[in-house]
C-alpha cells in the first residue's frame, strides 16, 4: 500500500493541476468571457516549432511565416508595407527562426507527437489548443517535482506539502500566466526544480545537466548557479566531516578527491547542454550573434534603481506581493531562519540559499528595461524564482507561529485564498485591454504605480460597465 501511495500522489498532483489549468481556460474561452487565445506574441514561434522539429528535424519557420504575419505582424508595420520581420522572429539569410530559446518547444514534443503523426491541420484553433495543453503540461509536471522535494528533502508532512504545492501551482502566476501559454519561464521552473531535487540526491552530473537546460531556456537562470554551488559545497563538506579518518592527510586527500569529482561532473553536465546550444545555433542561426537575446544582453539594462526593484515587489499592477500576497510568508520564513542564529543550523542553510536566489534575481532583473514583464499578467520577470519563494514558506509552516497562533494562521490562509482568487481573476480578465489602454512602455513607468488606473481597479470598472453602472472603463477605451 505504501508503494501505491507514493506512486499515485504524483499522478494525482499532475492530473489535478493539468485539469485545473486547461479546463479553467477552456471554459472561460468557450463562454466568450475572455477570448484572448494567445497571451503573448513572444510565444508564437513556440507554437510552430514542435511541428517543424517532428516533421523535418529543423528549426526553420519559413513555411508558417505568411500565417504568422497575417495575424501577428510587426506592431509598427501592421499593414506590412515596410516588410519588417516581427520581433518574435529572427531572419537569418533566407530563413526565419524563433527569436527565443527552443527549450519549451522541445519539452512540448510529447504533446505534439500524436497530432503531427495523424497530420492534424496547422490552424490557429489547433495551435491554440496545443499551446495551452503544452503550457499546462509543463507547469503541472513541475508541480510533481516540487511536491517530491517538499516531502523528501524539506521534511514536510504530507498535509503541509500539499499546502505548499497548492500555493506553488495555484497561488502564483503559474496558474494565470505560465500554464496558459508556451512561455520560457515554465521550462526554467521545471529544470530548476529538477536540478534542486538531483542536488539533494547528490546526483551532481544530472544536476548540472538540468541547470544547463534551465539556462538555455532563459539565460537569466544562470543567476542561480553560484547559489546552488554553495549548497553543493555544504552537502559535500557535511558528508566528509561525518566520516572518520586515521590521519588528517587522508581527510584532506578525501576533500581534494571530492572537489575534483564534483567539479568534473559539474563541468561535464553543464558542457552537454551548452554543446547542444552551440551546435543548433551554428547550424541554424549561423552563429551566436544571430540568437534573439544576443543584441539585447548589453543594451537593455536601462531601468533606474530602486524604482524597478520596488516595482517588482509592490507595483499595484505588477508587484509580487500584490499578485501573490502569500509570498510575504516567504520573507517571514527567511526571518525565522535568520533570527537567533538559526541560520547556523545545517538544515536551515538551504533556505538562506533559496532566499538569496529570489532576492538577488529580482534585484538584477529590476534594472532590465522591461522589469514589469511587458504585456503579461503579474510579475512575469520574477517568475523564474517562484519555486524558491514558495520553498521559503516551509520554515513558517513548521514554526510555532503557524502551529499555535490562530491569528497568524488566519492571516496566512487569507493571503492564500486571496492569492488564488487573483489568479482566477487573471484567467477571467487578462486579455491585453488594460495594457492597450495604459501601457506607455519602459521610459515612463508612472502607469505602473497608479492605484486608480491599476489593472485590478480597471477590471472592476469593466464589470460595472457590463452591468450598466458606468459608460466606459477609461476615457481612452
Amino acid at each position: 500500500m505504501q508503494k501505491q501511495s507514493i506512486f499515485y500522489k504524483p499522478i494525482f498532483i499532475f492530473l489535478l493541476a493539468f485539469c485545473v489549468f486547461f479546463i479553467s481556460w477552456l471554459v472561460i474561452y468557450k463562454m466568450g468571457v475572455n477570448t484572448l487565445a494567445i497571451q503573448s506574441e513572444d510565444t508564437i514561434p513556440a507554437l510552430f516549432l514542435p511541428i517543424e522539429i517532428l516533421k523535418t528535424k529543423s528549426l526553420y519557420l519559413d513555411k508558417y511565416y505568411p500565417m504568422m504575419i497575417e495575424r501577428y505582424p510587426q506592431p509598427d508595420d501592421k499593414k506590412q508595407e515596410r516588410g519588417l520581420t516581427p520581433f518574435y522572429l529572427k531572419k537569418v539569410g533566407i530563413h526565419y527562426l524563433s527569436a527565443f530559446p527552443i527549450i519549451t518547444p522541445l519539452l512540448s514534443l510529447p504533446v505534439y507527437i500524436i497530432p503531427v503523426y495523424f497530420n492534424l491541420p496547422v490552424t490557429w484553433d489547433n495551435l491554440i489548443l496545443l499551446g495551452h495543453i503544452s503550457g499546462a503540461f509543463i507547469v503541472a509536471l513541475s508541480g510533481v517535482i516540487f511536491f517530491s522535494i517538499t516531502t523528501k528533502h524539506l521534511q514536510l508532512e504530507n498535509k503541509k506539502a500539499y499546502i505548499l504545492t497548492s500555493i506553488y501551482l495555484f497561488g502564483t502566476i503559474n496558474f494565470s500566466l505560465l500554464s496558459q501559454a508556451m512561455w520560457q519561464h515554465g521550462a526554467v521552473e521545471l529544470f530548476s526544480l529538477l536540478a534542486i531535487y538531483l542536488l539533494f540526491e547528490k546526483r551532481w552530473l544530472l544536476m548540472a545537466f538540468s541547470l544547463g537546460f534551465a539556462v538555455l531556456a532563459r539565460p537569466t537562470a544562470g543567476l542561480i548557479i553560484p547559489f546552488l554551488g554553495l549548497l553543493v559545497v555544504q552537502i559535500s563538506l557535511n558528508d566528509i566531516f561525518a566520516r572518520t579518518y586515521e590521519t588528517n592527510a587522508k581527510k584532506y586527500l578525501d576533500i581534494l578527491k571530492t572537489i575534483f569529482n564534483i567539479g568534473f561532473k559539474f563541468v561535464l553536465g553543464i558542457f552537454l547542454p551548452f554543446a547542444f546550444f552551440f551546435w543548433y545555433t551554428e547550424k541554424f542561426y549561423l552563429g551566436v550573434s544571430n540568437n534573439g537575446y544576443a543584441t539585447q544582453f548589453l543594451s537593455s539594462w536601462l531601468s533606474p534603481f530602486p524604482q524597478g526593484w520596488l516595482g517588482m515587489w509592490l507595483s499595484p499592477s505588477k508587484g509580487i506581493l500584490i499578485y501573490s500576497p502569500v509570498i510575504v510568508f516567504a520573507l517571514v520564513g527567511l526571518w525565522l531562519v535568520l533570527r537567533l542564529g538559526n541560520w547556523r543550523k545545517a538544515e536551515n542553510f538551504k533556505y538562506i540559499v533559496f532566499g538569496c536566489i529570489f532576492l538577488v534575481h529580482t534585484l538584477v532583473l529590476s534594472i532590465w528595461k522591461h522589469w514589469y514583464g511587458g504585456w503579461g499578467f503579474g510579475y512575469r520577470m520574477a517568475s523564474d524564482t517562484i519555486p524558491f519563494m514558495i520553498f521559503c514558506i516551509a520554515p513558517f509552516l513548521n514554526s510555532s507561529f503557524y502551529e499555535k497562533s490562530k491569528a497568524c494562521k488566519k492571516v496566512f490562509w487569507i493571503t492564500v485564498v486571496f492569492s488564488i482568487l487573483v489568479q482566477i481573476f487573471g484567467i477571467i480578465f487578462f486579455d491585453g485591454i488594460w495594457h492597450a489602454a495604459y501601457d506607455r512602455g519602459f521610459r515612463d513607468t508612472a502607469w505602473l504605480w497608479s492605484i486608480q488606473d491599476s489593472e485590478f481597479v480597471f477590471n472592476i470598472r469593466r464589470i460595472l460597465v457590463k452591468f450598466g453602472f458606468l459608460v466606459k472603463a477609461c476615457p481612452q477605451c
